[in-house]
């Protein structure tokens, strides 16, 4: 693109987190170059957070052998100069605001109601193994374990999206987080109670319901650019819920103030997260709401031309 149209502005926002240095080793050196050369042939190259910002910048000085500039966020690199943003994506708050109150969402929380235990565990995911589900299943367990006063009080409702279905590794995984899921009940199940409730399918509407109904939200990913799942639900809920989330979410460089912390492969830390605290969980809700409602998706885009307009008037 910068070869055809050596004067256009150029913009590229990258939605996944990004390795640092050492991490790309495991490519060929052509191909981490390459990689690392077609990006900073943009006028800017976003990030969700500071952490890939700096992770990126790092590379296109040690990898392709860009100056960087940690002061100012720059990399000139072939007599051309990529400024590297941090701006987390977020969501539009009428939407939901609307979809909350949509027939098909009430329709499926009266189902959640009727269905649902005296606490509700919720994590809402697609089956890819960043999400971390199978850990989190055990970290339940745990729960489980130290805690048999909640038996038949609390249950996991895990509503999945099949995720890449058609690449063996996904398929496997899918079959590993089902068979987790029923070595849990199998272990724990009594009297009708069922811990955990496993539903694999694409449906929006049920996702935005349990939202609603939720008392933790349970995002323990191994590494994501965002997860816009922390930011949604929090939107909606009515029940003062918390949100217990993994460290290496981008979305927890935003809300992390307001939310319990957690390493993603510290099972038993996770597990001690679950003990559903009540301590000021109606004030960390407000807090993340309110700075959803603040930080919406039409101040991100506006944010995007910002940069744009910013690259466009710079001088290398």
């Amino acid at each position: 693109m910068r070869d055809r149209a050596p004067d256009a502005t150029l913009s590229h926002f990258v939605h996944i987190p990004w390795p640092q240095p050492d991490y790309w080793r495991i490519l060929p050196a052509e191909q981490r170059q390459a990689i690392h050369d077609g990006l900073l042939a943009n006028d800017v190259v976003g990030f969700h957070t500071a952490r890939w910002r700096l992770a990126f910048l790092r590379c296109a000085v040690d990898i392709a052998g860009a100056e960087g500039n940690f002061g100012n966020w720059t990399a000139d690199y072939r007599d051309r100069r990529t400024h590297v943003a941090a701006s987390p994506i977020s969501i539009d708050p009428e939407e939901f605001d609307e979809l909350a109150e949509s027939p098909a969402v009430l329709a499926a929380e009266r189902e959640i109601v009727e269905r649902r235990p005296e606490r509700l565990i919720l994590r809402v995911d697609r089956t890819d193994p960043s999400k971390n589900i199978v850990r989190g299943f055990r970290a339940f367990e745990l729960y489980l374990e130290a805690h048999p006063e909640m038996h038949g009080r609390v249950g996991m409702l895990t509503l999945l999206d099949p995720s890449r279905q058609d690449i063996p590794e996904y398929s496997e995984y899918l079959g590993a987080v089902q068979r987790e899921a029923r070595r849990v009940n199998d272990r724990f199940q009594s009297g009708g109670w069922i811990p955990i409730d496993l539903q694999i399918e694409d449906n929006f509407p049920r996702s935005v319901a349990a939202y609603k109904q939720f008392d933790v939200l349970f995002v323990n990913a191994i590494f994501d650019g965002l997860n816009l799942v922390a930011k949604e639900a929090p939107l909606v809920n009515t029940r003062d819920g918390v949100v217990v989330l993994s460290d290496n979410a981008g979305a927890c460089e935003e809300i992390g103030d307001w939310v319990l912390k957690v390493n993603p492969f510290d099972v038993a830390a996770q597990a001690e997260a679950l003990q559903l605290g009540e301590g000021e969980r109606r004030a960390r809700l407000e807090a993340i709401r309110s700075h959803v409602r603040e930080h919406d998706l039409e101040r991100w885009l506006a944010g995007q031309i910002d940069e744009l307009d910013r690259a466009s008037a710079r001088v290398p």
